[in-house]
């Protein structure tokens, strides 16, 4: 069973996450991103966190992120073709395994929340 303390530290991460990706789509990347996306954002990138924090692959820490990013990302094709009209909708995909690897980077290795794959 997954311990409390890294379910929370990967669930918190990825609300944390969705908020860094609401705030580098907002202003950096200039994309106008509704209220419900917003909330959108924030929802998937915490079941990405939380996501990450039940999982009982036994994999390397950072391709274990990086995986559980790519196959919650899947969604995030679809999200954004429909906000940004396709425009560069796959990056978005990526970003999803990019946000994975930092989650677990920081579980795994800042915090040392232990996994069933450590």
């Amino acid at each position: 069973m997954a311990s409390r303390k890294r379910i929370s530290i990967t669930t918190l991460f990825g609300f944390l996450s969705g908020v860094f990706c609401y705030l580098i789509g907002r202003y950096w990347l200039g994309i106008d991103i509704s209220l419900s996306s917003f909330f959108m954002l924030l929802a998937h990138r915490t079941l990405l966190g939380f996501v990450l924090g039940i999982s009982a692959l036994r994999l390397h820490w950072a391709l274990h992120g990086i995986l559980i990013g790519l196959i919650v990302g899947v969604p995030d094709i679809h999200f954004f073709y429909m906000i940004r009209g396709g425009v560069n909708s796959g990056i978005y995909f990526v970003f999803g395994a990019i946000w994975g690897f930092l989650i677990e980077f920081f579980t795994s290795i800042v915090f040392k929340a232990e996994s069933f794959h450590s």
